[in-house]
């Protein structure tokens, strides 16, 4: 199954990171159930148990925006499971609070906040494990209604609709953007790499190759030391060529490296792709010579630091979104901001 997220792969989604998304969906959810229970008042068989659903359900929304944070990343299974398991009991309660006496199935909030937080949940985990989450939720919320509702097959009905359609919508929406974000970002690490040896290649001809042919142009023939002369440029032009291929992506990107076994030219592509992001992400105090890259490592296993020079402080909410980003495509990440410098740290395993 692919581990690939949305917040990993974008961590200002929607212009803002992970525990802004998840607050704003829980506190939803939580005018939406407060909303309604407060309608549907005269239904209720037990007040107290409807307040113990609602509290119930603000710890759920607590609990994503708190592991939804980039300083916790990644949002595990676990933690998954966590907050869809909270939401379920406050379903359960809520159902409970009616025992009885919900004539009106349709008013009952379970099915409004479930999606809600389906689509919070589908930015922090992989579509297909999103899917899965809706489908035990709609089974475990159904089997809920069916036995403590006086109508059972309107209560299921009720619950299989709302939850379902949502699901299916939001893992979807999740697999399609996430594969519109893996393309662009091949497209533009294959454009930028190209581009720099093509630049290259041109500004030698510009100075060297097109005065030549200029010349032999005018004279209408070519003597033994133009063609002398061509044959050294054309090999020059060659070797600069093979050259700037082979420098590696880091010193192309600006970068002093430091890199004797040549661990970074291993990396995958998105490991790459997590570094150039988080590089392009900070005031850099020189975006031309970014700073140090250095790699050191054992066998497959390696560490990579950088050592960013910055013109100025980050906001550490503007560093918080990186940190998930490269904790998805490293074993182990971290970020230090200083006055004057942020330095990256990577664990990383490469290919034999």
């Amino acid at each position: 199954m692919n581990r690939d997220t949305l917040a990993a792969r974008e961590p200002l989604l929607l212009g803002a990171p992970a525990p802004v998304l998840a607050g704003g969906g829980a506190a939803l959810a939580l005018v939406l159930a407060a909303a309604a229970a407060l309608l549907g008042r005269r239904e209720l068989a037990a007040p107290g148990l409807e307040i113990v659903a609602l509290v119930v359900l603000a710890v759920a929304g607590v609990a994503a925006v708190l592991l939804a944070s980039p300083f916790r990343a990644p949002f595990t299974a676990g933690a998954h499971a966590a907050v869809l398991g909270l939401v379920l009991l406050a379903v359960v309660l809520d159902a409970a609070a009616q025992d009885g006496r919900n004539a009106v199935v349709a008013d009952d909030w379970g099915p409004m906040v479930l999606p809600v937080f389906l689509l919070v949940l589908a930015t922090l985990r992989p579509p297909r494990e999103v899917l899965l989450g809706g489908v035990l939720a709609a089974a475990a919320s159904s089997a809920a209604v069916a036995a403590l509702s006086p109508e059972p097959l309107r209560g299921v009905a009720a619950v299989l609709t709302g939850v379902l359609p949502p699901a299916i919508a939001a893992t979807a929406l999740g697999a399609t953007t996430l594969r519109a974000l893996r393309r662009g970002g091949a497209r533009a690490v294959t454009r930028s790499d190209a581009a720099s040896v093509q630049e290259e290649a041109v500004a030698r001809l510009e100075a060297e190759a097109i005065p030549l042919l200029a010349a032999v142009e005018d004279a209408g023939t070519i003597t033994a030391a133009q063609a002398e002369r061509a044959r050294a440029i054309a090999a020059g032009l060659r070797a600069a060529l093979v050259a700037d291929l082979a420098r590696g992506w880091l010193a192309d990107a600006g970068f002093r490296v430091d890199d004797p076994d040549g661990y970074a030219e291993r990396m995958t592509a998105a490991q790459r792709t997590a570094l150039r992001t988080t590089v392009a992400s900070l005031p850099l105090a020189d975006f031309e010579r970014p700073g140090l890259a250095s790699v050191r490592g054992q066998d497959r296993d390696a560490v990579l630091e950088l050592a960013l020079p910055v013109a100025a402080r980050p906001r550490r909410t503007r560093v918080a979104p990186l940190v998930p980003l490269l904790r998805s495509a490293f074993a182990r990440a971290d970020v230090r901001i200083g006055d004057e410098q942020v330095s990256v740290r990577v664990e990383l395993t490469v290919p034999r």
